[in-house]
């Protein structure tokens, strides 16, 4: 039984342009809100875990980040579609803005926000699967031992598809 999917942010879900923060460049890739979509109306949790150094580079705020994520919401809502929760990292050990300049086990490849994640919505992990597009999200889901597949290169929903056959049929 899934019980939660995580996702990371760029590159999965939205197109990857780097420190992206602005509400005009979002771009949803293939299949990504149709699959938020599937996982929403299986009372699957869709949760989405993401390292976002953009803060502690001084890049943007941690305000205008979860502005952001409302407004990602805002839009899936208009397709019928949510994100349960959004769990992020704002550190980098070099970043400009002081407050965010340091290690953190937030910051994948560590598991900080999974077991953040965990915490809030009282999950198992052996009932969670990550999709993520770098090794640092494949060390964090090992980490916590979470099934974890790497982005495919095709439509984010058949791949979901997919995946609920695996563990349904």
């Amino acid at each position: 039984m899934i019980k939660c999917i995580f996702f990371d942010r760029d590159g999965v879900l939205i197109k990857n342009y780097g420190y992206l923060c602005d509400e005009n460049k979002i771009k949803w890739l293939k299949g990504a809100i149709n699959s938020i979509k599937i996982l929403n109306k299986k009372k699957i949790k869709v949760i989405v875990v993401s390292n976002q150094s953009g803060v502690a580079r001084g890049y943007f705020t941690e305000k205008k980040l979860k502005e952001f994520h409302r407004f990602m919401n805002f839009i899936l809502k208009k397709n019928k579609a949510k994100i349960d929760s959004f769990f992020y990292s704002p550190y980098h050990p070099n970043g400009k803005v002081k407050k965010y300049r340091k290690q953190s086990n937030l910051r994948k490849p560590g598991n900080g926000m999974l077991l953040k994640a965990q915490k809030k919505f009282k999950l198992n992990f052996s009932e969670c699967i990550m999709i993520g597009d770098k090794t640092t999200d494949y060390l964090s889901a090992k980490k916590t031992k979470i099934y974890f597949e790497y982005k495919k290169k095709y439509a984010l929903d058949i791949q979901i598809n997919n995946i609920l056959k695996k563990f349904y049929d």
